[in-house]
Parts: C-alpha cells; structure tokens; sequence
C-alpha cells in the first residue's frame, strides 16, 4: 500500500512534466506552415492604397498648388509582387506632373484651375508606367487643381 506522501509526489511528477513534441511534429508543421505561405503569396490580390501626392511641372508663372494631398491608387498584383518596397507605407508618394497631365488631356494652360476625372488621371498614371502592370485605377471620381 502507497503511502500519502508517494501519493503526493506522483501528482507532483505528473503535473510538472510537460512532454516535447515529438522532432518529426515540428518539422511537418514547419513545412506546412512554409507552403501555406508560399500559396497564400502566390495568389492575385486587389489592394487600394493612400499616396500622398508632390506636384510638379506647374506652368510657367505658377508657383502653387490648391489641391488635395493624397490619392487613393488601386493595385492588382501577385502577394509576392505586394511584398516590393516601393508599396511600403513609407514609400507611396508620387510626383504628378501638372503641365504633362494638361498635355495628355488637352486642357488649356491659361485657365489657372482644372477639373481632371478619374479616367484622366487613370490614363496619365498609365502612360507614366510608375506602378507598371500593378496598376489598376484611381479611386477618387475627379480632382480639381488651381495655381497661383
């Protein structure tokens, strides 16, 4: 017959000793914690990002931009192809051209103030080629730009 004290010290050992998982355990959920990355990345993703905008070129005799600081940019793109630096949160800012913009739309210089759509900022940030084929659209319906 066991005695209260072998009794106590059998609890003791019971409850103090955690068993390691076996090393093939770890290692199959090494591997399958790897492809599941590997497919999750390989996949197409839609991501809409804030860019915050620098414009440059403005027309001759114009020194200042009226217009809104930040554009929301869609991009398609593989997860691996998202993972590049240049979508990083420190990394998205984009120098808009004004007078390109008013060549490839066909506004008139003088004006002082323009309305561009989103198909017209669409097109310009096309023909730049900046995002390459990750480029989807613009998100804003139009921006207006006056100089002074």
């Amino acid at each position: 017959m066991k005695t209260a004290k072998q009794i106590k010290q059998e609890i003791a050992n019971k409850q103090g000793h955690l068993k390691m998982p076996s090393l093939t355990f770890v290692i199959c959920l090494a591997v399958s914690a790897l492809l599941w990355f590997l497919v999750a990345l390989s996949k197409e993703y839609t991501v809409t990002y804030d860019y915050k905008v620098n414009y440059i070129d403005l027309p001759k005799g114009k020194h200042q931009v009226i217009a809104p600081t930040t554009i929301r940019l869609t991009l398609k793109a593989k997860g691996f192809a998202l993972l590049n630096p240049k979508f990083r949160e420190s990394n998205r800012k984009i120098d808009l051209s004004v007078t390109k913009l008013l060549d490839l739309t066909y506004k008139e210089e003088s004006i002082g103030s323009w309305h561009f759509t989103q198909a017209e900022l669409t097109d310009y940030l096309k023909e730049t080629n900046e995002f390459g084929e990750e480029f989807v659209g613009v998100e804003l319906p139009h921006i207006s730009i006056s100089t002074r």
